[in-house]
């Protein structure tokens, strides 16, 4: 596959030269804050693959333009705008209702692949170092949590955006956050919606360590060089033996079940509503006369 939005290079470690020990996987879609639509998902469900068999040993994962991710790209994850009594399917270049119904096995399909590339990201046998800078929403913050080190920039902004959007979580928030930030944050974080700066995040475990913008890939580098410095096998079955532990509640009937539920919500009014008032740039109105603000003092504290 080609990639479009990926960049990826494998470089030494600082201070052992030749040793092409530090892969650095980056988000490249500056313009739309590194959002991730179709395309994006499938590079990086193939990239994750092609990781697994580098001979990297730590891998960082950072975004292009002064943001890591933000979030899903609504501004191609529109099937849920359309009106289902119009035929949607001509844009795509499909007639009839047999065109409508593989728009929409598309649509699924998509969040298939999405669900699964984050799983392979957990299952990277190298250790994985999120780089985070800017905005890291939604499927962001997801990625991020994926990981197993996180460093960020001091105009970090965190927020798992998905119920106030009209969706939810889709990867590994639910099952990921509450052990890094514990239950009781993680249900704030997911069900209010609101942003987390990156003093708090270092406060309640969400990321290891806070620092300039200009120096976040200098200390991921710094980072991944000393653990390519330690015996490989020692550091892979460390970090094994640790996802061992945390995925003992992943199970395949939970992965199921989040699927239908996503299914089922991308069908909705609420979730055609979210996606059009991100696109106007309004707040939405999921209940009549009583449009939601994202913008309320609650959401900046």
């Amino acid at each position: 596959m080609k990639y479009r939005y990926l960049d990826w290079k494998i470089e030494s470690s600082p201070g052992n030269p030749g040793d092409n020990a530090v892969g650095i996987l980056t988000l490249n879609r500056p313009e739309h804050s590194n959002a991730i639509g179709p395309r994006l998902t499938m590079e990086l469900h193939q990239m994750m693959d092609e990781i697994r068999y580098s001979q990297a040993r730590v891998v960082i994962i950072t975004g292009a333009g002064g943001n890591f991710c933000g979030g899903g790209d609504l501004q191609v994850e529109t099937i849920p705008k359309e009106d289902q009594d119009d035929d949607f399917s001509d844009e795509h270049g499909l007639g009839g209702e047999y065109g409508e119904m593989l728009v929409w096995f598309a649509n699924d399909h998509f969040h298939i692949v999405a669900q699964r590339m984050c799983r392979k990201l957990e299952d990277l046998p190298q250790v994985t170092i999120a780089a985070v800078d800017g905005i890291a929403v939604g499927i962001g913050i997801e990625m991020a949590i994926s990981c197993d080190l996180r460093i960020c920039s001091d105009k970090v902004r965190f927020a798992e955006i998905a119920v106030p959007a009209g969706f939810m979580s889709e990867w590994s928030a639910p099952r990921s956050l509450p052990a890094l930030v514990g239950q009781t944050m993680a249900n704030e974080m997911i069900l209010t919606g609101r942003f987390v700066f990156a003093d708090e995040a270092k406060q309640i475990g969400l990321v290891n360590k806070v620092v300039e913008p200009a120096k976040l890939l200098d200390e991921a580098r710094e980072w991944a060089g000393r653990m390519a410095s330690y015996p490989p096998l020692g550091l892979r079955y460390a970090k094994e033996t640790i996802r061992l532990y945390q995925n003992q509640n992943r199970l395949a009937n939970h992965g199921e079940t989040e699927m239908e539920r996503i299914f089922e919500i991308t069908r909705t009014k609420d979730c055609a509503e979210g996606i059009s008032a991100f696109l106007d740039k309004r707040a939405p109105v999921y209940h009549d006369g009583y449009p939601v603000d994202k913008r309320a003092e609650w959401h900046k504290k």
